[in-house]
């Protein structure tokens, strides 16, 4: 764990059909025409926001993930045993169709999506686009880090070291109190031999209490490491005081 990033069987494509939509959309049908006529609807095929506290958002997101998110992880982790067959590119498909800003689904869409079929156009990169881009709050709310964050992670794993940078700080600039993403940052900036900057990040993430040690390690491996200052520590614990307040 200490060096890891810190987040979070084929089956053929077959562009004609998607198979386990019939029954979700019976589902989703019936709830569409019990809403009531002052309720706001949920978007029909979305987008839809993941993070809503609306019980009609929480039934479609719990319909979504019992009927799409966890047969396909199951079937790319435990192969196919038989009944349903799950298209897995479609199953991301939907997923993030209706929410394209779905933690879960982000991530597993990032970990399998290149390794079964789907339509050159619809790649990893196009459903990360397509999350950041979706901007359900008129002013950025911490959860909206999470897409930028998990794409910073993504690409960082493929060693495209300039754009996962941007990614991390662009999820900066929305939650600048992360341990999480200053630490990941500091891994990147190592990779990139700019040990000023990565020490930076480490002082931040440690002065919140991130506790992985591997970017302090990896620091005092190249003799880069050097104590939080002080002053900086008591700052984050004085921050840390009146956010609890």
């Amino acid at each position: 764990m200490d060096n890891t990033l810190y987040p979070p069987t084929i089956c053929p494509y077959n562009k004609n059909s998607h198979p386990g939509l019939i029954k979700p959309f019976i589902i989703f049908l019936a709830l569409y025409v019990l809403i009531p006529a002052n309720v706001q609807a949920i978007v029909e095929g979305g987008p839809n926001d993941y993070y809503d506290t609306s019980s009609w958002t929480h039934e479609y997101l719990r319909s979504v993930n019992s009927n799409h998110l966890v047969p396909a992880q199951n079937q790319v982790t435990n192969g196919y045993t038989g009944g349903k067959h799950y298209n897995i590119w479609g199953e991301i498909d939907f997923i993030l169709r209706w929410f394209p800003n779905h933690p879960q689904g982000l991530q597993f869409m990032a970990r399998w999506l290149p390794e079964y079929p789907h339509p050159p156009d619809k790649n990893v990169e196009y459903y990360f686009r397509k999350a950041i881009e979706y901007k359900p709050s008129p002013k950025p709310r911490p959860v909206d880090a999470t897409a930028p964050m998990l794409y910073a992670i993504y690409l960082h794993k493929q060693k495209k070291y300039a754009k996962a940078q941007e990614q991390y700080e662009s999820a900066l600039s929305i939650t600048p109190n992360n341990s999480e993403i200053h630490y990941n940052l500091g891994l990147l900036l190592i990779e990139r031999n700019d040990y000023p900057a990565a020490l930076k990040h480490a002082h931040i993430a440690y002065s919140m209490g991130f506790p992985l040690p591997g970017l302090k390690n990896k620091l005092k491996k190249l003799g880069a490491w050097k104590d939080i200052p002080e002053k900086q520590k008591s700052a984050h614990l004085q921050q840390e005081d009146q956010q609890k307040q």
